[in-house]
C-alpha cells in the first residue's frame, strides 16, 4: 500500500472547506482525501491538472505561490523563459516585457527555442519508429501515464519539453545566472523544480509585477489593472535568436503545426486534448499500433486555456492575441534560430509511479455491507460522494483516504434508521392511517390498544382529530387513561398520523396534590379552630380571676378605709 501525503503544490484551505466534495467528483484521478474534517490533495496520485483549484466554490484549493521568491530576485540580474501563451495572457505584453527588464531581467528568450529543438528531435524519433509516439511538451500527461497507465510509458517520446531543453539553452548562455521561467501551468512547478530558480504562472507573475509598481509609487491601489499601470511604457521585445514555428505550441494543433516544417508531406497525427479524453483514450488503446504521431495536451484548446488563464477572456480572444503577437514578431527583421548551434541534451527518463492499492476482496466487501450495500439494488453507483462506484469509494475508505459516510445513500439510511428507532421505542403511542387502514403503529401504541380492533383504533384516532386541542379521557382495559392528541396529514395525501401523549400519570399526579392540597388546608382550618377556642378560654379564665382579684381589692380597701376612722 503506497504512503498518502498532503501535496507540495496543490494545497488546502481547512477553514475555507465545506466538504462538498466539487472538487472529488471532478478530479479526474481521484487524488483528494476527506478523512477526520480535513480535506487534502495527495502527492502520489495527483497530476497537477488543476481542476480542483478551479472547480472549488469555495477556495480550498489553491496552488503553491512562489512570488516572493521571484521578488527576491529583483533589481538583481536574472534570465526568463517566455512560454508563448505569454502572448495569449496579457492584453500589452510588450509592455509587460519593458518592465520585466527594468526590474532587473537581462535576458527574456522565448521557450518556443527549446520547443524548436524538441520539435526536431520528436521527429527524428517517430520518423524511426513504427508505431504510436505520444508527445511529452505537457507535463500533466506525462504525470498520467506515469501513474496510472504505465503499461504505455514506452509510447511516450522520451524527449525533455521545451521548458526543460531553454533551461540547457540558457544555462549554455549564462551559466548559473537565476533562470525564471513563466506560463499557465501549474504543473510545471513540479516539472521544472531544481532545473529554473523560480517557476511562476502569468497570475502570479501579474501579481508580483503589481506589487513592485505599487510599491515604488507607494500606492496602495490594488484594485488597479497591469495595463493600467504600465500604460505609459514604450514596448519591447524577445532577445535573439528567435524561433521559426513553435510558436504556436500552446495551440491546439501547434506542435504538429511545428513538425510540418520537417516534412515534404503530411503525416499520420492526431490532437488529443483534455485529461478526461485521453484517460477513455489509455482505457481502449491496447489493440493499436499503427504508426501515429499523437499531440497530447491536458488542457482542451492548448496551453492558451492553461488552468492559471483568466477565465473571463474566450479562447478565441486568446487565441487571437497569441496570433497578433506572432504576427508582428514575424514582421520583425530579426535573427531566426541558427540551427541549433547551442548543444542540449534532450534524453529524458520517465519513471513507473503506477498507483495501486491492493485491498483484499473481503474488505472491500466488508466496508461494503457496512454501507448498506448488501444486495446489488443497494449498489447505486451515483457518484454523489465523487467516486464512479460503490466499489471504488470501498477500496478508498479500506485505504485511509475516504470515509463512509461521504456516501449520500447510506447517510439517509442511517439517519432513517435512528429516526425509526427513534419512532418504534418513544413511550408516546404512534398511528397512521388513511381512511379505514392503519398503515402503521409502533410499540407504544400496540401496547396501548392490545385489545382492540383496528377499526376502533381509528375511530378513537378520528374523535383526536376532531378535536386535537384537548386532553381525551378514554378507558381502555378498564383503566381510564388521559391521552393529549397530536394530529397532522402526511404531504401528497399519504395519510394521517396521529401522536398520543400519555398523561394518566401527571393527571393521577395533578389529582394527588390536589387531595394533599385540600387535606392540608383542613388540617391548617382545624389546627387554627383549635387555637382560637384555646385563647378564647384563656381569656375567659383570665377576665374570671381579673374580676375576682379586683372585688378582693376593693374590700381591702374598704377595710382600710374603716381601720382610719377609728383612730
Amino acid at each position: 500500500m503506497i504512503p498518502i501525503t498532503k501535496s507540495r503544490y496543490i494545497l488546502s484551505d481547512k477553514a475555507n472547506c465545506t466538504y462538498c466534495y466539487k472538487c472529488l467528483r471532478n478530479c479526474p484521478v481521484k487524488a483528494i482525501s476527506f478523512k477526520n474534517e480535513e480535506s487534502f490533495v495527495i502527492e502520489e496520485e495527483c497530476i497537477l491538472c488543476g481542476t480542483c483549484v478551479n472547480v472549488c466554490p469555495q477556495n480550498a484549493k489553491q496552488y503553491r505561490r512562489d512570488i516572493n521568491e521571484f521578488l527576491s530576485l529583483v533589481r538583481k540580474p536574472f534570465v526568463l523563459s517566455l512560454a508563448p501563451s505569454f502572448y495569449a495572457y496579457f492584453t500589452e505584453p510588450f509592455k509587460v516585457l519593458t518592465l520585466l527588464k527594468q526590474i532587473g531581467c537581462v535576458y527574456i528568450s522565448e521557450t518556443s527555442i527549446g520547443a524548436e529543438y524538441v520539435t526536431k528531435e520528436y521527429m527524428k524519433v517517430f520518423a524511426q519508429s513504427d508505431r504510436p509516439q505520444i508527445t511529452t511538451a505537457c507535463p500533466v500527461v506525462v504525470e498520467l501515464v506515469e501513474k496510472y497507465f504505465s503499461e504505455y510509458v514506452d509510447y511516450l517520446i522520451k524527449v525533455k519539453s521545451p521548458a526543460g531543453a531553454h533551461a540547457q539553452f540558457l544555462s549554455h548562455l549564462f551559466g548559473n545566472l537565476p533562470k525564471v521561467f513563466v506560463s499557465p501551468c501549474i504543473a510545471k512547478k513540479k516539472e521544472l523544480e531544481g532545473v529554473y530558480d523560480v517557476v511562476l504562472t502569468y497570475e502570479e507573475l501579474e501579481n508580483a509585477l503589481k506589487s513592485v509598481i505599487l510599491q515604488e509609487e507607494k500606492n496602495e491601489k490594488d484594485s488597479v489593472s497591469l495595463d493600467d499601470l504600465i500604460e505609459k511604457l514604450s514596448e519591447s521585445y524577445p532577445d535573439a535568436p528567435y524561433p521559426n514555428r513553435a510558436r504556436f505550441y500552446p495551440s491546439s494543433g501547434g506542435i504538429v503545426y511545428s513538425a510540418t516544417s520537417y516534412f515534404n508531406e503530411t503525416f499520420p497525427h492526431y490532437v488529443l486534448e483534455g485529461v478526461e479524453n485521453i484517460i477513455s483514450f489509455f482505457k481502449t488503446f491496447s489493440d493499436f499500433n499503427e504508426k501515429v504521431f499523437i499531440e497530447a495536451s491536458a488542457c482542451v484548446g492548448g496551453c492558451i486555456n492553461g488552468p492559471t488563464m483568466k477565465k473571463q477572456d474566450n479562447i478565441l480572444f486568446r487565441r487571437v492575441r497569441l496570433q497578433n503577437a506572432v504576427k508582428r514578431l514575424e514582421e520583425l527583421s530579426v535573427k531566426k534560430l541558427d540551427m541549433f548551434s547551442v548543444p542540449v541534451d534532450l534524453k529524458r527518463s520517465l519513471k513507473v509511479k503506477k498507483v495501486e492499492y491492493n485491498v483484499p476482496e473481503s474488505e472491500i466487501e466488508r466496508i461494503l455491507s457496512e454501507m448498506g450495500k448488501t444486495e446489488p439494488s443497494k449498489i447505486l453507483n451515483c457518484t454523489g460522494c465523487g467516486y464512479e462506484t460503490c466499489r471504488e469509494k470501498a477500496v478508498a475508505v479500506a485505504v485511509g483516504k475516504a470515509e463512509k459516510e461521504m456516501c449520500f445513500a447510506y447517510l439517509v439510511e442511517k439517519v432513517s434508521s435512528v429516526s425509526n428507532l427513534v419512532v418504534e421505542e418513544t413511550p408516546n403511542a404512534i398511528v397512521i392511517f388513511k381512511e379505514s387502514n392503519i398503515l402503521y403503529i409502533n410499540n407504544s401504541a400496540k401496547e396501548l390498544f392490545s385489545s382492540y380492533s383496528d377499526d376502533m383504533i381509528i375511530s378513537i384516532c378520528l374523535r383526536a382529530k376532531e378535536s386535537p386541542n384537548r386532553i381525551h379521557e378514554l378507558y381502555i382495559n378498564s383503566r381510564k387513561v388521559y391521552l393529549y392528541p397530536k394530529v397532522f396529514d402526511l404531504p401528497d395525501n399519504g395519510g394521517t398520523v396521529v401522536l398520543f401523549v400519555d398523561l394518566t400519570e401527571m393527571v393521577h399526579q395533578r389529582e394527588h396534590m390536589n387531595e394533599l392540597r385540600r387535606r392540608t388546608i383542613e388540617k391548617i382550618d382545624e389546627v387554627l379552630n383549635e387555637q382560637m377556642k384555646l385563647a378564647q378560654d384563656i381569656a375567659s379564665l383570665l377576665g374570671e380571676s381579673i374580676a375576682e382579684t379586683k372585688s378582693r381589692f376593693a374590700e381591702f380597701k374598704k377595710f382600710l378605709g374603716e381601720e382610719n376612722a377609728d383612730k
